[in-house]
């Protein structure tokens, strides 16, 4: 991109000029209340001075998440524009050109769209393909939405697809998309606001009360004692604060269906545990060389791959077991070695017993946790089957995608494969030499996901068959699954409102330890 053309990074907000000074006046405002308000004191806010930091980024990141959402709006006004004038029978060119005007009457042309549509006219005049114009565009603007029309719009220009129906499909499928992103943030603005008010609850009710009773909070501030107490509240305070953030965030991640891999602790290889994993599985080794294989060992290997696809099998399973019995034998050893030392001190009548006590505990531990840990890999399958469903919304919609602009099923899916685990092993597997229908098929039974099952036999119909409504198909699951990500939004909505209560609890610690502290003490004068 020549350096005349070079636009806006969306990635990261930049202030302008007036709401930076606004938002550096304001968090040190906020430092110089809380010094006030926690220890009526000036000098406390040197000490306080992150607070005021943690605010400017927390601003700036908001303001950032509200700009690409203002983006993402425009855009979908944009490529609606696009569509209609190329069913009018305009050029794609001239059809990008044509929706700067709409774009204006819808939004002005101080609107973040508006500029970048002078941008590409620009570049247009300069000869530069549209294609690589909406491709930087996609890159900066930092909104999932954008990058994939993007990318979209490429794939179906250099195979020489039919760009109206690429557009019209991605556009129609995108706006889809986006209403259901908004109709999930606007069924947690209800959620967002009881947090605001809770933050301010502690405020409003300690300033009642003072404002009836002068001086009943004064023993909070005259010595050490009241000091820690007010430390402890303002802890409190900005640990419940982090924790509503924390959910919120929580819930996009999964509504996106994003996992964080586990660290089963049967797979640790470092350290004395990583030793006597390594004993383990030798004996395991032994162990399977004299007798048959376990009746649960089926569902253990099928649960290590879900979670560990990329791991050869029986790499996996010997592992697994070998830090099982591993950890169980660690366990063991411990307990004894302390059962030992105990005997050998010795001890009255009364504690003679204890050596056998601690050695029998320690053996039913070292037993319960080789079954138990069975447990916790099973609900971590669970965890990632539902990640994977959450998931589906996102792929079926992308798969649509590149299936409108030309591009086919393999190689759609090795596209897919670069950002979804779960589909990276299937590629992997068509690219060891399987065929794509078992491929396809192996890949709906591995998830264990009934959507993805039915997504699997669609895939494996259209090879076998031929079937020509494919396409029609895939755009009604999509939206389907938009429908199934509004539910699961409400469904994430409601757990939002029971985790809220942590840091509602939290509130309510820190105004009970502002008034009781002053009231007891006042009791006991």
């Amino acid at each position: 991109m020549k350096e005349s053309l070079k636009r806006r990074d969306y990635h990261q907000y930049q202030f302008p000029r007036r709401e930076l000074y606004v938002t550096i006046l304001t968090s040190i405002l906020i430092v110089l209340f809380f010094a006030w308000f926690f220890y009526r004191s000036i000098w406390s806010a040197i000490l306080l001075s992150p607070i005021g930091w943690f605010w400017f980024l927390h601003v700036r990141k908001r303001e950032g998440e509200k700009m690409r959402a203002a983006l993402t709006e425009q855009f979908k006004e944009c490529i609606l524009s696009v569509s209609a004038s190329l069913q009018a029978g305009y050029a794609v060119e001239n059809a990008f050109m044509e929706s700067r005007e709409d774009i204006r009457n819808l939004y002005g042309e101080n609107c973040l769209m508006y500029e970048e549509l002078e941008g590409i006219r620009r570049g247009l005049v300069m000869n530069l393909p549209l294609e690589e114009l909406l491709l930087d565009f996609g890159e900066r603007s930092a909104c999932e939405e954008i990058r994939q029309f993007a990318q979209m719009f490429s794939v179906a220009k250099r195979g020489g697809g039919s760009l109206p129906d690429v557009i019209r499909t991605s556009s129609n499928l995108i706006s889809e998309r986006i209403e259901a992103r908004q109709e999930v943030q606007n069924l947690l603005s209800g959620r967002i606001m009881e947090q605001n008010v809770m933050r301010i609850m502690p405020f409003a009710i300690v300033f009642y009360v003072g404002s009836l009773y002068q001086g009943f909070f004064q023993p909070l501030y005259e010595d050490l004692g009241g000091r820690a107490i007010m430390t402890a509240c303002l802890l409190l305070y900005l640990a419940s604060t982090y924790a509503g953030e924390i959910i919120f965030q929580g819930i996009w991640r999964q509504m996106d269906g994003e996992w964080k891999k586990p660290k089963i602790a049967a797979m640790v290889r470092t350290g004395i545990l990583g030793k006597t994993s390594m004993l383990g599985e030798k004996l395991i080794v032994t162990f399977r060389r004299r007798s048959p294989p376990g009746m649960g060992e089926d569902r253990i290997r099928k649960s290590l791959e879900v979670i560990y696809p990329e791991e050869a099998r029986e790499d996996l399973l010997r592992k697994y077991f070998g830090g099982k019995l591993g950890l169980s034998i660690l366990v063991s050893i411990l307990g004894s070695f302390l059962a030992l030392c105990l005997w050998v001190k010795g001890g009255d009548a009364s504690q003679e017993n204890l050596p056998l006590i601690i050695l029998g505990l320690s053996l039913a531990a070292a037993v319960g946790i080789f079954f138990l840990m069975d447990k916790d890999l099973y609900d971590q399958v669970n965890k990632r089957r539902e990640s994977i469903r959450l998931t589906y919304p996102n792929l079926v919609h992308e798969l649509a995608l590149y299936l409108v602009a030309g591009m086919t099923i393999r190689s759609a899916f090795a596209k897919l494969g670069k950002k979804y685990e779960h589909v990276a092993y299937s590629c992997r597997e068509m690219q060891a030499g399987q065929s794509e229908p078992i491929v396809y098929d192996h890949f709906g039974k591995r998830t264990g996901v009934r959507e993805y099952v039915k997504l699997s036999t669609l895939l494996c119909q259209n090879l076998k068959k031929g079937s020509s409504a494919l396409m029609n198909r895939l755009e009604e699951e999509a939206r389907a699954s938009m429908e199934s990500r509004i539910q699961n939004g409400k469904k994430l909505g409601e757990e939002a409102e029971t985790k809220l209560l942590i840091p509602m609890v939290m509130m309510l610690a820190v105004t009970m330890l502002m008034i009781m502290v002053p009231a007891f003490s006042m009791m006991g004068a």
